[in-house]
């Protein structure tokens, strides 16, 4: 039977960094860790763990295949000698799976054109994957990691191709996630990473045009013994890390899965959360459950002050008062609230960008911190198939959330709606300027 290789690939450097967004991050971290002292930014290598790499290899031991882990986040990013490394560690016949980013999808394919020569079987998955030119690799995965994909690992391994594409019907999945994720290849991410990231639910009912998970359609539950499992493991392999970063795109669009979270935490004291969630989701039992969980931040979407723009983008919405109220109401709970903020939208006018950073002023008793983006029309985003013959710019290496959009919007130019990012950057840098010492103290009072 066929080994498989799960890959992480290295990140070309991303070159010249926005220097406005670079400022408004080094304050964004002192913010941060004054009320969460065990966050930390890694000096070296990832951020976060790679979870994909954990659930792809529980998949792969259930389709009955071993695997081994190649980091190569630390490798130069160079074709020759990222294949030199992978071709040593693999034999012909092997299956390498992939899941790049834009930063290296060039990178990823350029790679995949050396081992498939050599008689290795690629295949590629991530929001990225479906822009693979035809014939480039064994095999393209376009879906969830669930039981089909099981199946269609041992028939890749086999020697089948194609794709791996499974029709999703939207509303709730009617079979749960029952296996957990294996960490067995990240042991050596212990102590190395501030949070660890928990999925209680994958997918999200929500259909925004802009949103990279809206491809899903469904929710799928995670069963809350996979899910006790998960943690069992995550908390004998990483005992030190005491945060966690809740994955499901939506806290709370189902009840269940939150009674599992709450279950299974009820009798591990000391940890602390992060989760997200909609606006439409800030009720009074998700603020009751968010606060027995034990969840210090609560991060929501938030792309514009014009309700109108979001109707067009296919965002659930009641209104900017309404969204004010949810705000407010999370905030007086005393749960700190940080927006995920998005430029470079199709729809952006100069009057809806005015509006959204005089909000941001008049609102900033109740904003904690500011996750900043501008928007890349990412191939399983629904906006991609209407926007692709808008993009000028099929450079992978700068499709960055960090830089100017690569299409033309539908009213700014490009250059008006990068300025238009920039104002908010600085909108979002001179509100969380807030006094340090005020933020200190109430750290050490808790």
């Amino acid at each position: 039977m066929p080994m498989s290789c799960i890959v992480q690939l290295p990140f070309p450097s991303s070159h010249d960094p926005d220097p406005t967004l670079s400022s408004y991050y080094d304050d964004y971290d002192r913010r941060f860790r004054a009320v969460l002292p065990e966050y930390f930014v890694p000096s070296d290598g990832l951020w976060e763990m790679p979870l994909w790499v954990a659930h792809l290899t529980a998949l792969v031991d259930t389709a009955g295949i071993d695997s081994v882990f190649c980091d190569l986040s630390k490798t130069p990013a160079e074709p020759d000698v990222c294949s030199e490394a992978l071709l040593e560690t693999t034999t012909s016949g092997d299956l390498v799976l992939m899941s790049p980013l834009a930063q290296n999808f060039r990178l990823a394919l350029d790679v995949a054109e050396r081992l498939e020569h050599a008689g290795r079987r690629v295949v590629l998955g991530g929001n990225m994957a479906p822009l693979a030119p035809d014939g480039a690799v064994h095999a393209v995965h376009r879906g969830q990691l669930d039981a089909t994909l099981i199946r269609r690992l041992a028939e890749i391994a086999s020697g089948a191709g194609g794709g791996l594409e499974k029709p999703l019907l939207p509303g709730l999945a009617s079979e749960q996630i029952t296996w957990a994720p294996e960490y067995r290849h990240l042991g050596d991410y212990q102590g190395q990473v501030p949070l660890l990231r928990l999925n209680a639910s994958h997918g999200c009912l929500y259909q925004c045009s802009f949103c990279g998970d809206a491809w899903s359609k469904q929710l799928t539950l995670v069963a809350k013994d996979a899910l006790r499992r998960e943690v069992d493991e995550l908390t004998a392999r990483f005992p030190d890390t005491r945060l966690f970063y809740i994955g499901d795109k939506t806290f709370g669009q189902s009840r269940e899965a939150v009674a599992n979270l709450l279950d299974v935490f009820r009798d591990r004291p000391g940890y602390r959360f992060i989760v997200q969630t909609h606006v439409m989701q800030v009720k009074d039992w998700i603020v009751e459950a968010m606060l027995e969980l034990g969840v210090v931040a609560v991060e929501l979407g938030f792309e514009s002050a014009d309700s109108q723009m979001l109707k067009r983008l296919n965002k659930l919405s009641r209104g900017l008062d309404h969204y004010t109220t949810k705000i407010h109401k999370l905030s007086d709970a005393g749960l700190k609230v940080v927006l995920n903020m998005m430029g470079g939208l199709d729809e952006e006018t100069e009057a809806a960008h005015g509006q959204t950073v005089d909000w941001m002023r008049e609102n900033s008793s109740a904003l904690w911190l500011f996750n900043l983006y501008n928007f890349v029309p990412y191939p399983l985003t629904p906006d991609f198939s209407r926007l692709r013959e808008r993009i000028f710019n099929w450079d992978y290496a700068q499709w960055r959330e960090d830089a100017p959009v690569v299409y033309q919007p539908k009213h700014l130019s490009p250059e008006a709606s990068w300025n238009a990012f920039q104002e908010k950057i600085a909108t979002a840098h001179d509100i969380i300027r807030a006094p340090m010492t005020a933020l200190t103290t109430a750290a050490q009072e808790r």
